[in-house]
């Protein structure tokens, strides 16, 4: 049976808000890896989603306005402690069924503090039966517009103490110095899960070209190298797959993608070729990281296929002994991806000083120095950097599947909470 995962906020994805984003995409992750998925929030959404509205969350109706101006001026009366119980009416049953709660905000925020008193009272009951993560976006106690309307005792004590049972996660490390400041002690189970980014989204990825990603796994990659070429021995595609032994010898998890087929002119030739490289790619222990693409699919990459190749990759390296002209340099200034080239007549008409050039004769070492010098730049680090850490589905895998199997955080408990 799948485990289900409760998320819990004021208001659920499909508003407009950074908060429903990022629950949005946490939804979808869920889902991708098997979980069922309900939403507790104050009003619907208009997604597909499994949403559970519970009216007292939503902090914009009449009802939650007059009870934040009562508890503004200090007042914790009838109008919280029956917006708590009926809140925990409806929410502790959806508890029960879940094998995960996550809450965003909620614990530190202060928007909806009967929702703030029943969460300590069920993650204190769950604590040793379902883990409850406490996803921290903000904190009322350390913004100064808040804390006029904040006071002493309960209920606002709960929003400054970490809860029993609950596992905190804060986006950043700032927000974790910052939590461990208002607690006044260090905790070092506070994880930090920060916001991610959808790649092939941004960069709007064709079905097509997310299968190849996910086939060769291009976004868990130090190097992309991409070489859009036929099969020809001209190309010199073995210098390629040499440079490639030798950046993996360094450590670097690198892929070079040769796009084109065998040639149509002289297929015996150019087929024999192909089985050389496959050998060469083979002696060198190299199968994995070179990839013949047309060969490998069964057909041609398209016009539309190579020019998002192109916005995977890190670099063009173009080793050809010689060319007409070099059509693969201006696609790479298009693309922004630095070109690594041979140093030809014709390559250096087309790339003039704005291409890596080697000799036909460096070394494989002298090559794949060229190639990690002109990705050690800001622009191309920061990209690396990007795809390793902050991909949605690396996060997932990494990060948030595991926070619901983590052991409780030891808390302090104030007075005052209701049994």
């Amino acid at each position: 049976m799948s485990k289900r995962v409760l998320m819990i906020h004021y208001t659920p994805p499909g508003v407009v808000g950074g908060v429903e984003q990022i629950m949005q995409r946490h939804e979808s992750l869920f889902q991708d890896r098997g979980l069922d998925v309900a939403i507790v929030a104050g009003r619907p959404s208009q997604l597909d989603l499994d949403v559970h509205v519970i009216s007292e969350l939503d902090v914009a109706t009449p009802a939650s306005l007059a009870l934040e101006a009562e508890l503004a001026a200090g007042v914790v009366g009838p109008r919280f402690h029956a917006s708590r119980v009926n809140i925990l009416q409806r929410l502790g049953p959806l508890v029960e069924t879940a094998d995960a709660v996550i809450v965003h905000n909620a614990f530190t925020f202060h928007f909806c503090q009967p929702l703030t008193a029943v969460l300590w009272q069920l993650a204190g009951a769950a604590r040793s039966t379902r883990p409850f993560v406490a996803w921290t976006h903000d904190i009322s106690w350390i913004n100064p517009l808040y804390i006029p309307s904040l006071h002493d005792g309960y209920p606002w004590d709960l929003l400054r103490l970490p809860a029993p049972g609950v596992n905190y996660v804060t986006v950043s490390h700032e927000r974790k110095a910052e939590l461990h400041a208002l607690w006044g002690e260090s905790l070092d189970t506070v994880t930090v899960v920060p916001n991610g980014v959808e790649v092939a989204q941004l960069l709007r990825l064709s079905p097509e070209m997310r299968a190849i990603v996910d086939r060769y796994k291009l976004f868990d990659l130090d190097f992309l190298l991409l070489l859009p070429v036929r099969i020809t021995r001209r190309k010199n595609i073995e210098k390629a797959i040499d440079v490639v032994r030798v950046l993996k010898d360094r450590g670097l998890a690198v892929l070079l993608l040769v796009t084109g087929p065998t040639a149509p002119h002289h297929p015996q030739r150019s087929h024999a070729y192909l089985e050389e490289l496959k050998s060469k790619r083979t002696a060198l222990g190299v199968d994995s990281e070179v990839v013949f693409l047309a060969d490998d699919l069964g057909s041609m990459p398209t016009d539309h296929d190579i020019a998002q190749l192109y916005a995977l990759s890190d670099c063009l390296i173009f080793p050809s002994e010689s060319e007409g002209f070099g059509l693969p340099i201006l696609e790479a200034g298009i693309a922004g991806v630095p070109a690594i080239v041979s140093d030809i007549p014709i390559f250096h008409e087309v790339g003039r000083d704005d291409a890596s050039y080697f000799q036909l004769d460096d070394t494989p070492e002298d090559v794949a120095d060229i190639v990690i010098r002109a990705l050690d730049t800001p622009e191309r680090r920061l990209r690396r950097r990007v795809r390793h850490e902050y991909r949605w589905e690396a996060i997932a895998d990494r990060q948030i599947m595991p926070l619901l199997q983590i052991e409780p955080l030891r808390s302090h408990e104030p007075a005052g909470v209701p049994a």
